[in-house]
């Protein structure tokens, strides 16, 4: 779950809105050790990106869809 605009986005909603935008969606095994738990990291990449932390799931849904209000 996401909260963007004062509202909680499931993870779902947020991948297909990012595909409508023409991003494409990657999730990755990034363990560092045989044994250990597996962590999976999603990604959204546009344009030949290579995944990192600027482009995950997260962070481009708040880049793309948040929105500052007027000043006043």
């Amino acid at each position: 779950m996401i909260k963007i605009n004062n509202h909680w986005y499931s993870n779902e909603e947020i991948k297909e809105a990012l595909e409508k935008k023409g991003y494409i969606i990657l999730t990755l095994e990034v363990s560092t050790e045989p044994r250990d738990y597996p962590l999976y990291e999603t990604y959204a990449l546009k344009n030949q990106q290579e995944p990192n932390v600027l482009n995950l799931l997260k962070t481009i849904a708040i880049k793309e869809f948040q929105r500052k209000p007027p000043l006043l």
